[in-house]
């Protein structure tokens, strides 16, 4: 198989395979059972080491392998389950500590006449301090080499290396290296060492530094034979990387280490310490997720989308326990506990916001991060309006900063002192001024910074400084100075991605207009549609100073009753963040703006805002975690269930917003002989059943009211009961396929039975909620179906389930196509469902609908 991935002509690329065809093949391979998994492991490795083999040699820039991040992470995939099975734990293969302090990995070496011709490795620097002995980091290497970027960050620094006879300007000296296996200590490569020795040759080099290069996950570098470099990974921290030598892409035999002048020699011992391959790759893999969900957070901040922002970090977060196979670094929890509590403080969930803090704070030394978590701190407590501790927050962020030469922090730094300023006294409003300034003048020494890396956020350092330049001015009596600080905000702040930082842009330029008379223009900047308004921005991050701005906005007239883009408006904020004053001021605005009727409408809009937030707050910190535990058993959904109607019982508002959780015993469905209504006395409370006596399966029945008629409320089914009869066709043919499945202790939930039909909100409300706790959705498809909206809710809300967590299923119970006979089948992972445009009995439950789709969204993963 490696032949014939590695050996085709350069003019016959065409008849080369996709990845897909050769991972095909290798599932197909025939042996016995016995022998199947273990060479399926030797095909994947072979497979992975020839694509990324090739990948490299293809491309007419050594320095990008052309390989996708998609076929990277095949590949790790499979080196990293040939190294956890048994065809490598059985094998001599061994983890080995290398001289620059990373452990290494053989998975294919040619040695010929003790010369590297190709050899494959995987390199992993762990979070243990151990990073070699530095005198001897800068190396070169005998055959060209190529990288790819599994986990971490490492910088790469290269070096020029000139002879020299002078002694005094010499820095190094050139050391040749040999090595020792359990046969013989010599020049030759051995795969697999006992240690490796340095030896003085007396030539003496002068090193320059040359240049740096930044590598993290998915990216890949060369570096050719002979090239002078070394690797430097931050001490509590993982990088891992695949490396490949290959010298038929350049050779040298003498390729030196570089050391001090007078020293002798230096040996390494290649002693791993008692790590097993298994073990790297287990925890690379570990380091991989974490990245991957804080990545996910990281996109959903930048997009303002908070709560899915909170769900990829809360993920990260439980990676980091006990039960995870993440290093023991306190670093990977600590950066995950800082985003959560930066999360939150975008939540206006200030005291939340500071418990994450402060624990994430815990124990760290002066580092970047320490001085990232101070400032967060800080305006954490300058929300709180906790000016003093706020102060002192950035001043110490500022100072260490400033040690650190951090410009970035800094800049973040000296804009928030100067606002803490501002809001302490006018006396400090000069003081204010010049700090704002210096604010801007390193935002956009950083945004012109060429490879900086933080000119995105730097835009947002720059617009947050004009608006509260904006503000200060306004206070000195300066207009016109604030209308164009303002301005200037608005205009860099529409090149961010960060809807909120646009709202708050708008708010200051327009209340710059409004303080000088032009209300139809400011209104222009109040009232943007589609999107974060400034008063719904203001609601997110609630505060004294916020309120008061709020106040302005509703004396100026603002329409309180637009949605963003997630359907959400300000009173929906303003309730998720807990604080009265804040939903009263909305109130106070939507009463004023609604006129006649205002308190019919208030009502329902309370009602929708409470909804939401309790649906927040009981799937995020009750349900979620559940679902992304690591246990793949049979109790899993059963556990789920225990746990939702535990953290009902507990809430009061919570109990008055959700149904519980509810179903109908199968048999005394089939004994019904129709639908059962939600008070004909089958329907059970799972809250009330004993743990033994519950339900071990629950199928949720997907299916379309035939009826006919909107107004005829006896049933959802026909006066032939076909729904009914096909249910039971449908459930019977289900547990035909699943023969596990007691139909004793088999329950069923459907609609009619499990919604209160005379006050159906509260399940309504809890329809994501409770079909989550389900373990089989079964869909009666018929031409219709998917035409009907209630019916396309609910299959999304399955898809989301299956592709997020890989606990539930979907079936169908379709018609055989040109027969009377009907077949049970597994829905389609790829079906996308929508809701646009379909078809409701009542257009009064479009509201209901949208609402739904948005909280099924919210059940995913990603």
């Amino acid at each position: 198989m490696a032949e014939g991935v590695n050996t085709l002509p350069e003019n016959d690329t065409e008849r080369a395979l996709p990845l897909s065809d050769w991972l095909a093949i290798i599932s197909d391979i025939s042996c016995g059972a016995k022998d199947r998994l273990l060479i399926k492991h030797l095909a994947d490795l072979v497979l992975a080491i020839a694509l990324l083999r090739e990948s490299g040699r293809k491309t007419g820039d050594p320095s990008h392998a052309t390989i996708s991040d998609a076929d990277l992470a095949t590949v790790w995939n499979m080196i990293r389950d040939t190294l956890l099975s048994d065809l490598f734990r059985d094998s001599n293969v061994r983890a080995s500590r290398s001289a620059q302090g990373f452990l290494s990995v053989p998975l294919c070496s040619i040695v010929q006449n003790g010369n590297i011709e190709e050899l494959f490795r995987l390199h992993v620097w762990l979070p243990d301090e151990q990073r070699g002995v530095p005198e001897f980091a800068v190396h070169s290497h005998q055959p060209f080499a190529q990288s790819w970027i599994l986990a971490g960050t490492g910088v790469d620094h290269s070096f020029d290396v000139q002879p020299t006879e002078d002694r005094t300007a010499a820095t190094h000296a050139e050391y040749k290296l040999v090595w020792q296996d359990a046969k013989s200590t010599d020049e030759s490569y051995k795969t697999h060492q006992i240690s490796s020795t340095v030896k003085n040759t007396g030539n003496l080099v002068r090193v320059t530094a040359k240049g740096t290069a930044l590598h993290t996950r998915n990216m890949s570098y060369s570096i050719p034979a002979t090239a002078f470099h070394r690797t430097e990974v931050s001490p509590d921290t993982l990088h891992a990387t695949l490396f490949f030598f290959d010298a038929s892409r350049g050779f040298v035999k003498e390729a030196p280490v570089l050391g001090p002048k007078d020293l002798h020699s230096s040996t390494q011992l290649r002693d791993p310490g008692g790590i097993s391959p298994a073990a790297l790759a287990t925890i690379v893999d570990a380091v991989r997720s974490w990245e991957i969900l804080m990545e996910q957070g990281e996109q959903h901040a930048q997009r303002a989308e908070w709560e899915h922002a909170l769900r990829s970090f809360s993920h990260a977060l439980s990676l980091c326990g006990p039960g995870g196979s993440l290093p023991e670094s306190a670093n990977y929890k600590n950066v995950a506990l800082g985003k959560l509590g930066y999360t939150n403080r975008r939540f206006g969930r200030y005291e939340t916001a500071e418990g994450y803090l402060k624990s994430a704070l815990d124990g760290l030394g002066s580092t970047p991060l320490h001085v990232e978590l101070l400032g967060e701190l800080g305006v954490v407590y300058r929300h709180m309006n906790r000016l003093e501790d706020a102060k002192r927050e950035f001043e110490i962020q500022y100072k260490i900063a400033g040690e650190l030469k951090l410009e970035h922090a800094m800049c973040r730094s000296i804009g928030n002192l100067a606002m803490t300023n501002y809001q302490l006294s006018k006396d400090l409003l000069p003081l204010a001024i010049e700090q704002l300034k210096e604010r801007i003048h390193l935002a956009r020494s950083i945004k012109a910074s060429v490879g900086s890396g933080e000119q995105s956020q730097a835009i947002i350092w720059e617009t947050i400084g004009l608006s509260r330049l904006s503000l200060c001015y306004t206070a000195c009596g300066l207009a016109k100075e604030a209308i164009t600080a303002a301005s200037e905000s608005v205009e860099a702040a529409l090149s961010t991605k960060d809807p909120t930082v646009v709202a708050m842009s708008r708010f200051f330029y327009g209340r710059a207009l409004y303080l000088s008379g032009q209300l139809e223009q400011a209104l222009q900047q109040f009232n943007p549609v589609g999107t974060c308004t400034p008063a719904m921005a203001l609601c997110k991050e609630p505060s004294e100073e916020h309120l008061g701005y709020l106040r302005e906005l509703v004396e100026a007239g603002v329409d309180l009753d637009l949605v963003d883009q997630h359907g959400y408006s300000a009173l929906d904020y303003a309730v998720f963040c807990g604080d009265k004053q804040t939903e009263n001021v909305v109130l106070d605005g939507l009463r004023r703006q609604f006129g006649e009727n205002a308190n019919d409408k208030l009502l329902q809009r309370q009602r929708e805002a409470q909804v939401r937030k309790c649906y927040r707050e009981l799937f995020q910190e009750s349900l979620r975690p559940i679902l992304l535990e690591s246990r793949n058993d049979v109790n899993h959904l059963q556990h789920l269930r225990r746990v939702y109607a535990t953290s009902l019982a507990a809430d009061e508002e919570k109990t008055s917003v959700f149904d519980g959780l509810k179903f109908v015993w199968y048999q005394d469905f089939v004994r019904n002989g129709r639908l059962p209504r939600s008070n004909h006395g089958l329907t059970q409370r799972y809250h009330d059943i004993k743990p033994e006596l519950a339900p071990d399966y629950i199928v949720f029945i997907s299916y379309r009211w035939i009826n006919g008629d909107p107004a005829y409320v006896a049933s959802p089914d026909d006066a032939n009961h076909t729904q009914y009869h096909r249910m039971i066709r449908a459930i019977e043919a289900f547990i035909d396929i699943h023969a596990s499945i007691n139909r004793e202790r088999l329950g069923i939930w459907l609609d009619w039975a499990c919604i209160d039909q005379d006050d159906p909100l509260p399940g309504i409300a809890a329809l994501p909620l409770n079909l989550a706790q389900c373990d089989t959705v079964i869909s009666l498809l018929d031409d219709s179906y998917h035409s009907r909206s209630w019916c396309s809710v609910e299959v999304m809300i399955i898809q989301i389930l299956r592709r997020s967590y890989q606990l539930h299923s979907w079936y169908e119970h379709k018609r055989i196509e040109n027969t009377e006979h009907w077949a049970i089948q597994e829905g389609p992972l790829e079906f996308e469902a929508s809701v646009a445009g379909k078809s409701l009995s009542s257009e009064d439950d479009r509201p209901r609908i949208l609402f739904l789709e948005r909280q099924a969204r919210l059940l995913g993963r990603a």
